[in-house]
C-alpha cells in the first residue's frame, strides 16, 4: 500500500501528534507512523480496575508547563492537585525518620546539599540551552561525571547519597553516566534546581489529569482521524532535497514532501537512511541511550497514611524504590489508596530484574517500614519496566555521556535536508517532560512548514 501526503511523521508520542496536528492546521496532509499498536509512546495508561487509572508512563505536569495546561483545556481534560500533604518518610543510616526528626538530625546535611543545589544553579546560569556545548566553561564540565563532581563537594555520606537518590529520580541514570554540562541543561531547561531537584519535584509535578494521561494522546490521534497508521514499524528512510519515501514493516510506504522522526535519538539512530545519514548525527545516536525506570504501585481499599500525617513520599538509602508518592485519584471522587514507587537508574536495573515475586515482595517490606504494617498489605501490585517495552526500550528520557554534548550536541535537533528530529530530547525548555515533547513537536513543525512555504 502506497500513501502520498506532505508531511510523514515518524512515532505517534506527543511530539509526533503535535507535530502532525500542527501540520494539518496550517493546511498540508500529515500521515502520522507508529510501531506500536496504540499511540502515546512513553504515556501509558492502564485500569487494571474500573476507574482507577496507573500512570505507567508520563503522570504530572508543573506549574510552569503551560504548553501542556492549554492542550488538557483545549482537548477537555481536567487537571488535579498531586496530593502534598503531610510528612515525607526517610530512611537512611539504618533508620526510618519522619521528616520533621529527619531534618532537626541532618540539620547540617541538608544544608550542605542546598549549598550545592545553589553551586548548579549559579554554573547552569552560564550556560545557553540552545548551544550548551559553547558555555564558558563546557569543556571541562563535559568532561566529567556528575558523580564525579558530586564527589568532589565536600558532602558527608548522608548529603552525597540523598542528592544522587534525588538527581537519579530525575536523570533515571547512576549519576557516573550524565557529564556535568548534562545535569546543567537539565537545569537550564526546566529554570532552576528547585523546579527541577527537589525532594517531591514540586515544580514538575504539581497537577494530573483526570481520567489518566493517556487521554492526552488518544484526543489528539481522534482529531488525526485515518491519519494515524498504527502497527507500522518504519524500516527506511530515503530522501532526496525535497522528497522523502518512508518504508515500513508490513509493506506501507508513504511518499512526501518532508518527514519529522519524533523518537528518542538511539530509536531513531535504528532506522535506515538513505543516503546515510551525516556522522556526527549517527554518532550522536550511539552515544545518547534509553534511561532506566520501573515503576511499582500499590493499591489499597483507602489513603489510610493520610490521616496519620504522612504523604505516602519516601526517600530511602535501601529500596527497593528510592523515592515514591500518593497516586490516588482525585480527593472529590474518593476511590482507593494509591502508593507508586520509582526504580529508576540502577535500582531499575538490578531490582528491576528480580524475579516479579522477589520484588513485590521487597516493596511490601519497605512501605511497611515507612508506612505501617497495613502498607505491607495491599490488595493489589501493579508494575512495569520500559527497558522491556519493544519500541520504547526505556524511559524517561536519554542523555549523552561524557563529552558527549562537546562533540555531538549540535546534531540533536538539526535538521538533516527534508528531515525534521523531534521528541522531548530535543527540547528547549523541560526537556524529558510531557512539556518538553509540546515544545520540540512544535518547533519541528514550525522548520518543517517554512520548508514546505
Amino acid at each position: 500500500m502506497q500513501r502520498d501526503v506532505d508531511v510523514i511523521v515518524v512515532g505517534a508520542g506527543l511530539s509526533g501528534l503535535t507535530a502532525a496536528r500542527a501540520v494539518l492546521r496550517a493546511g498540508f496532509e500529515p500521515l502520522v507512523l507508529e510501531a506500536s499498536d496504540r499511540v502515546g509512546g512513553r504515556i501509558l495508561t492502564e485500569e487494571p480496575l474500573p476507574g482507577v487509572f496507573l500512570e505507567l508512563g508520563a503522570q504530572w505536569i508543573g506549574d510552569t508547563h503551560h504548553r501542556m495546561a492549554a492542550l488538557a483545556e483545549e482537548l477537555g481534560i481536567g487537571l488535579y492537585p498531586q496530593f502534598e500533604e503531610g510528612e515525607t518518610s526517610y530512611e537512611f543510616a539504618g533508620e526510618v525518620l519522619r521528616g520533621a526528626a529527619f531534618h532537626r538530625k541532618y540539620d547540617d546535611d541538608l544544608a550542605a546539599v542546598d549549598r550545592v543545589l545553589r553551586e548548579l544553579d549559579r554554573m547552569a546560569a552560564s550556560v545557553s540551552v540552545a548551544e550548551p556545548w559553547a558555555a564558558p566553561d563546557a569543556e571541562e564540565w563535559d568532561r566529567i561525571s556528575v558523580g564525579q563532581w558530586y564527589d568532589a563537594q565536600g558532602l558527608s555520606p548522608l548529603g552525597r547519597e540523598l542528592l544522587d537518590i534525588c538527581t537519579v529520580g530525575i536523570l533515571a541514570v547512576p549519576t557516573v553516566e550524565v557529564s556535568l554540562l548534562g545535569l546543567l541543561v537539565n537545569v537550564v531547561t526546566c529554570g532552576v534546581t528547585a523546579d527541577l531537584l527537589s525532594e517531591s519535584e514540586g515544580g514538575a509535578q504539581t497537577r494530573r489529569f483526570v481520567g489518566g494521561t493517556a487521554l492526552i494522546p488518544q484526543r489528539l490521534a481522534e482529531l488525526l482521524g485515518d491519519r494515524v497508521e498504527l502497527d507500522s514499524p518504519v524500516l527506511s528512510i530515503e530522501h532526496s532535497a525535497d522528497s522523502v519515501t518512508v518504508t515500513c514493516r508490513g509493506g506501507l510506504v508513504a511518499r512526501g514532501r518532508q518527514v519529522v522522526v519524533a523518537l528518542a535519538p538511539t530509536l531513531a539512530g535504528r532506522i535506515m537512511y538513505d543516503p546515510p545519514l551525516p556522522a556526527k548525527r549517527d554518532q550522536l545516536t550511539q552515544r545518547m541511550p534509553q534511561a532506566s525506570a520501573h515503576k511499582m504501585f500499590a493499591v489499597y481499599d483507602e489513603p489510610f497514611w493520610r490521616a496519620d500525617g504522612l504523604n505516602a513520599q519516601l526517600i530511602s538509602s535501601v529500596g527497593p524504590a528510592r523515592m515514591s508518592n500518593d497516586s490516588c485519584m482525585p480527593e472529590e471522587t474518593g476511590g482507593p489508596g494509591i502508593i507508586l514507587g520509582f526504580l529508576e537508574g540502577e535500582s531499575a536495573r538490578i531490582e528491576g530484574r528480580w524475579p516479579a515475586a522477589q520484588r513485590q515482595e521487597a516493596f511490601r517490606d519497605e512501605l511497611a517500614r515507612h508506612f505501617g504494617p497495613r502498607a505491607g498489605r495491599p490488595e493489589l501490585i501493579v508494575e512495569g519496566g520500559w527497558a522491556d517495552k519493544e519500541w520504547t526500550r526505556g524511559c524517561y528520557n536519554a542523555n549523552p555521556g561524557p563529552c558527549g554534548w562537546i562533540h555531538f550536541g549540535d546534531a540533536l535537533a538539526t535538521p538533516v535536508g527534508p528531515i525534521k528530529w523531534a521528541a522531548t530530547e530535543t527540547a528547549l525548555v523541560w526537556s524529558g517532560y510531557m512539556e518538553g515533547a509540546v515544545d520540540a513537536g512544535e518547533r519541528a513543525a514550525r522548520e518543517v512548514l517554512a520548508d514546505l512555504s
